[in-house]
């Protein structure tokens, strides 16, 4: 009996040490979880620093409701991809709009600000989502301060193959991001990844070997920053920018 009370006591022990390990290390896997994606709305932002929370002290988070296209104010702690799998707190996307394959969209979702003294938008940093090949790509896509201007783009999570779809990590890619153009002059946006190489001032280069990854891409653009995204508030930000 001695014999087997033994073994079954350390496996006991065993549970209950790695239980709170698990348990205590869960905090610290938050906390760099919230540090990576800091990280990548500077980096969208075009700012790379180790001063992280120095730098987004910088930042007025505000958030945009898609049912009325205003700002709204959000009490608390708000995690809008959560929000995007609660009835509650999101909508189902009509099949013959839902380009991005999202399915679901929160109803409330963040934006990233920056002001200058004069309280001018400077830049804007939004939240972007969308299916590629294997799964959704979460990203962050930053405007320039006419908020049709691209600055940079980001992602934080997807599960592309490495050296395909992958290539949306790479520098050089995301670098042809910067300075080209969402929208033309009657509001449409036409930014898209195109084929190849980019020739046009609304054109991203293609990534090789990965069409289906550059169609996600683009239709998760032209969803975000469309009529049914962010685009009525953008629309509204910058006639409220024309008139100071």
């Amino acid at each position: 009996m001695n014999k087997m009370i033994i073994p079954l006591i350390a496996c006991v022990a065993c549970a209950v040490i790695v239980s709170v390990t698990a348990v205590s290390v869960r905090p610290e896997q938050k906390l760099n979880i919230e540090n990576e994606k800091k990280l990548k709305i500077l980096a969208a932002a075009g700012i790379v620093t180790d001063k992280v929370d120095s730098e987004f002290s910088k930042i007025k988070t505000l958030y945009v409701d898609f049912e009325s296209n205003i700002l709204v104010e959000v009490n608390g702690a708000y995690d809008h991809i959560k929000a995007s799998s609660n009835a509650n707190s999101s909508s189902l996307v009509p099949k013959d709009q839902d380009i991005a394959i999202l399915k679901r969209r929160e109803n409330i979702a963040p934006i990233y600000v920056w002001y200058s003294e004069a309280d001018q938008i400077q830049k804007i940093v939004l939240p972007i989502r969308g299916y590629g090949l294997w799964g959704t790509l979460y990203g962050y896509l930053s405007l320039d301060a006419d908020l049709n201007t691209v600055k940079g783009i980001e992602y934080y999570d997807h599960k592309e193959t490495p050296g395909l779809g992958g290539e949306v990590d790479n520098p050089t890619w995301k670098s042809d991001w910067n300075g080209k153009k969402v929208y033309d002059s009657s509001g449409k946006v036409i930014l898209y990844v195109t084929k190849g190489p980019s020739s046009e001032e609304y054109e991203i280069d293609g990534i090789s070997g990965a069409t289906l990854t550059s169609n996600g891409v683009t239709n998760m653009i032209r969803y975000w920053l469309g009529e049914n995204g962010y685009g009525p508030v953008l629309e509204k930000l910058r006639a409220k920018a024309a008139n100071v």
